[in-house]
């Protein structure tokens, strides 16, 4: 079994509910998002759109990999979960996740990761990104169960070797892939450093 996230590319409008939404579930600090919305740009101004991106659970995680402490474990159900108490913030994992999806506390110099909101889905309820999304742009499932529920432009990423479970609705202005835009602007973020208030 391989549990991912669905996200509407088409209908997202970019309103960050999501990504705040996880962010009051897990208390986390200033500066750190587990989920991100990204603004997509491209000539045709037809083609504005958003995408909101998480860890990708991924079959090969590359996070577990390479960890140096052990703080990584991938589930029976294919979440990728962290055991924070063990992180010494050394960042491999960022740098290591070709979607740079854990995300480094400067305060607490160690790094957090987006864990499908495993607790709540062991009561019976939806992760807080899904549960909080107005426009029900975000779905979570079983890998084949999100295909065959919705309309399915991108499923996973065959150029990334860790096999990421996630499956896209993509709009159909855009005239590259939202994926690799997200990445991209994620890594950018990541390597321009932040100022201090």
């Amino acid at each position: 079994m391989a549990l991912g996230f669905w996200m509407n590319n088409k209908n997202c409008y970019g309103c960050k509910t999501c990504s705040i939404a996880c962010k009051s579930e897990k208390q986390l600090g200033s500066g750190v998002l587990l989920r991100r919305v990204t603004e997509i740009k491209q000539d045709d101004p037809r083609a504005l759109s958003f995408l909101s991106m998480s860890c990708n659970h991924c079959e090969e995680p590359a996070c577990v990999a390479m960890c140096p402490v052990q703080a990584y474990t991938k589930l029976d159900n294919g979440i990728v979960q962290q055991n924070h108490d063990l992180c010494i913030g050394c960042k491999t994992c960022i740098e290591a996740c070709p979607y740079h999806a854990p995300c480094y506390d400067e305060a607490e110099s160690k790094t957090y990761k987006c864990d499908m909101c495993v607790d709540r889905q062991e009561r019976g309820e939806l992760p807080a990104c899904v549960a909080a999304c107005p426009g029900m742009n975000i779905a979570v499932g079983e890998m084949d169960e999100l295909q065959g529920a919705h309309e399915a432009d991108i499923v996973s990423d065959d150029a990334v070797e860790t096999k990421p479970n996630f499956v896209i609705t993509v709009d159909p202005n855009l005239t590259a892939e939202p994926d690799d835009t997200a990445v991209e602007q994620r890594a950018a973020e990541q390597a321009t450093p932040k100022k201090k208030a």
